[in-house]
């Protein structure tokens, strides 16, 4: 006989069994294992044949131990075993209560025993034969899963063809050779340990000459780690910007096809919205638009702007005036009483009879402070109505609300798909970048879908007429008007203002035509308290839009 000497392979030194510590059976409290035997034969198929004899002196009614199926090869893989045709017995006999069950990469062997012993385990492992660099090997935890110590094992492993052998003993984690290893003339492996500790386990490994004929069986699987799941690497982050691109090109494809307008919108002149007449000039606003539809052709939304625009703009043809309320207290909150003064008729748009009627439901004097909660749950009429006014018009093909609608739903479809087939392919791949990519690619495709509705040709020209009156709007005033006609344009001119932001500028254009300093009784759609002056209109009015803009804040999500 001789004997071996041999460096650790690395594999070897990381193959510690998956079963930690606090999953080994628990032994009774007195339990003694006074030896230990084993016999392993590799047959001609590349299974390991294995008897264990185990002296025991019990100190309770049932005994366990835990073989494992699953142990550390390396950085990435796990090494798999499987166990068959897995017996006992006790002094001679079948065990009594023997039970062979499955736990976590193991399996647990119960049976019943009493005072002292002996129990012998017969199994067979399959896939202990395995390619490495250094050609075939046959390894397996041969001593494993005792819940007490083993004074001294001896292990005995016939190998046709064996040419070196190594073995480490210990608790999980040791790389602590064995107390001896070693080849005999006849390819037998003899393994000697003295004391291995409860919970220990003593692994052999042997390498196979090239005479041998088994074949390698070894079977490994990929250890999951967050790190693996999300690799980055060449071939990883290559087919993730493939997918995301091609997610790109195909939001860029359908935008392109169905959410660009039909016509580019022109920088155009200024808008200036006068009508020469028989009776001076009047205000005309281009194609005869209204305040709620420049904002909803403007930015494809009907929000809350536009609500105060229209409110605004049917209190200037006289639907409605605004009252200012005396302040409670001289720092105290400003308020106005809404009155209606006339039902309307036909003349009106859809939705502008509905905000009027919604507005006025519970009477035809409201309180702008108290308005809030009855008015918002009747708003979803008003959009309803403004959204169909601008197809009607001829302005969009569809409806605005209805075109995102259904970009978004397909992007937080795209985006829940990549949410399963991040999850899926981080699971049972390396591959979970490309998961990310095609949530990102819903992601842009709901983001897409904001801006996917598209005007018409007409809707495109009308929104080139609007960008003029804006400029209009910016850098004109009323002073080029006779004196007599400024307070009515301007009026006029302040709803489509507020809808572009204009407040504050053609407000005070209404207040530059108080030219005395006496108290003012109001304008006809606006009124203040006594001792009330047009000249304060400027701040009365930029206070009423953000008041009842305000009022109506909690329902922007319904638009």
């Amino acid at each position: 006989m001789s004997l071996k000497r041999r460096v650790l392979p690395a594999a070897l030194l990381i193959s510690v069994p998956f079963v930690a510590m606090g999953t080994l059976p628990a032994a009774a409290a007195d339990d003694q294992i006074t030896a230990y035997a084993a016999e392993a034969t590799l047959t001609k198929d590349g299974a390991l044949q294995v008897k264990e004899t185990v002296d025991l002196a019990a100190g309770g009614t049932t005994f366990s131990r835990t073989l494992t199926t699953r142990v550390r090869s390396d950085a990435e893989r796990d090494r798999t075993y499987g166990l068959s045709d897995v017996s006992a017995t006790v002094n001679g006999q079948p065990a009594q209560g023997f039970a062979n069950e499955s736990v976590d990469n193991a399996r647990r062997l119960t049976l019943n025993v009493s005072g002292k012993s002996t129990i012998v385990y017969s199994y067979t492992v399959d896939n202990v034969v395995a390619d490495s660099t250094e050609g075939r090997e046959v390894s397996w935890p041969i001593v494993q899963g005792f819940g007490t110590a083993i004074p001294k094992a001896a292990v005995t492993v016939n190998v046709p063809f064996a040419t070196w052998v190594t073995c480490i003993a210990g608790r999980v984690g040791s790389s602590m050779p064995c107390t001896s290893s070693q080849l005999a003339e006849s390819a037998a492996l003899q393994i000697d340990q003295n004391g291995v500790p409860a919970g220990g386990r003593l692994t052999f490994l042997t390498g196979l000459s090239d005479q041998a004929t088994v074949q390698p069986n070894a079977e490994f699987k990929t250890r999951w780690t967050l790190g693996r799941a999300f690799t980055v690497d060449s071939g990883t982050l290559g087919l993730a910007v493939i997918v995301f691109g091609i997610g790109l090109l195909a939001a860029a494809a359908l935008w392109f096809l169905r959410g660009r307008d039909a016509a580019k919108v022109g920088a155009g002149a200024p808008e200036r919205p006068v009508l020469d007449s028989a009776d001076g000039p009047q205000f005309a606003a281009p194609d005869g638009i209204r305040p709620g539809q420049v904002g909803t052709v403007v930015d494809e939304t009907a929000d809350v702007v536009d609500i105060t625009a229209t409110l605004l703009d049917l209190a200037v043809r006289n639907y409605l005036t605004i009252v200012e309320l005396p302040r409670q207290s001289q720092f105290g909150k400003l308020d106005w009483e809404l009155r209606r003064l006339n039902q309307g008729g036909p003349e009106l748009l859809p939705y502008e009879k509905a905000l009027l009627d919604a507005v006025f439901a519970d009477g035809d004097t409201v309180v702008v402070s108290t308005l809030g909660p009855s008015l918002r749950p009747r708003l979803n009429l008003v959009r309803e109505q403004l959204y169909a006014d601008v197809v009607t018009q001829g302005w969009f093909a569809n409806r605005p609300d209805a075109v995102r609608n259904r970009w978004t739903t397909a992007g937080v479809v795209l985006l829940g798909a990549g949410v399963v087939l991040t999850i899926v392919l981080a699971i049972v791949s390396k591959y979970g970048l490309v998961g990310f990519a095609v949530m990102l690619t819903g992601l842009v495709l709901a983001l897409v879908g904001q801006v996917a509705p598209a005007r018409t040709a007409r809707g495109a020209a009308v929104l080139g007429r609007v960008a003029g009156l804006q400029q209009y709007l910016v850098d004109e005033t009323s002073a080029d008007l006779p004196q007599s006609h400024r307070l009515e344009f301007a009026s006029r001119c302040l709803p489509y203002a507020a809808v572009l932001g204009l407040t504050e500028k053609w407000a005070l254009e209404i207040a530059a035509t108080d030219h005395d300093d006496d108290p003012d009784a109001g304008i006809g759609w606006y009124s203040g308290p006594e001792d009330w002056h047009l000249s304060d209109i400027g701040e009365s009015l930029s206070n009423f839009v953000t008041s009842f803009g305000g009022s109506l804040a909690t329902a922007r999500r319904l638009f």
